[in-house]
């Protein structure tokens, strides 16, 4: 298999030994990765949002993918990369095969587990409560969240990721990654772990109990995995300056909700 490029995660390596030509990825894409656009014919992703994501950038085709977390990036066609604090999003292609593997599991840590699933479910929400929300977005994300309540396995919870990533891929996201972005660029925090932080404040109870949301238990599926914000809690994170960084990205303007930005600042104050 020396002409397909096996892009992967530094745990996921040893499972596809037959792969001559290997990429590791420790971390999200940075800006210079644009000068590899395209450069790949083949490429195998084996491995999280930030391994798939710098796969589809350096394939000039539809990549194939073997997801180990819930982050979406499976089913739709944008990559992440990072310039500097600033996230930006890169049009590419959606993957052409998508397989799902308990071995390449086994290892996954809990804080991983938990921190991909705030990542689903807050694609759930940013797609419900979009502006762009279509009846068939919404159906992608009550059977996102049907699957999650379904199951405690993690295999489930990979699957729901990739449910959910198609309705991303209609409405793209809004508040709840605009506000998460900060916290990973300018403190480093884990971008599930970010949005884990604001599901666990006030606002993530005003969005859960949404009508748009109310119905699917929201709450208790958070509640089930054991989240708290305790990893950001003691930070002295300044939530101002990372409301005002969030205006920032446009794509907070098509949520539903009109929350004033004082009010917003408020919400997020309260822990």
């Amino acid at each position: 298999m020396s002409d397909r490029l096996l892009v992967c995660s530094p745990s996921t390596r040893d499972f596809f030994p037959e792969y001559d030509r290997v990429r590791i990825i420790g971390g999200a894409p940075e800006e210079s990765i644009l000068d590899e656009i395209g450069i790949e014919e083949e490429v195998v992703a084996v491995g999280g949002g930030a391994v798939i994501d710098t796969a589809k950038i350096l394939s000039c085709r539809e990549v194939v993918c073997y997801p180990t977390t819930a982050a979406g990036s499976t089913s739709t066609s944008w990559s992440v990369y990072w310039e500097g604090t600033t996230k930006h999003s890169l049009k590419r292609q959606v993957p052409s095969e998508v397989f799902f593997d308990d071995r390449l599991l086994t290892s996954l840590p809990t804080r991983v587990i938990k921190n991909t699933t705030c990542d689903v479910i807050s694609h759930c929400l940013d797609s419900m409560l979009s502006k762009k929300c279509t009846e068939e977005s919404k159906s992608y994300c009550v059977s996102a969240l049907k699957m999650i309540e379904a199951s405690t396995e993690t295999i489930n919870l990979i699957r729901a990721g990739h449910v959910a990533g198609k309705a991303i891929e209609i409405t793209g996201t809004n508040l709840l990654h605009s506000l998460s972005y900060p916290l990973t660029g300018f403190h480093g925090i884990p971008h599930g772990e970010a949005l884990g932080y604001f599901l666990s404040l006030p606002l993530g109870e005003l969005l859960w109990r949404l009508p748009e949301t109310i119905d699917y238990n929201i709450g208790g599926l958070l509640q089930r995995f054991e989240w708290d914000s305790n990893p950001v809690r003691d930070l002295g994170i300044d939530m101002d300056f990372i409301v005002e960084q969030a205006y920032h990205y446009d794509k907070i303007y098509e949520s539903i909700l009109d929350i004033p930005k004082d009010h917003l600042k408020l919400l997020l104050s309260i822990v």
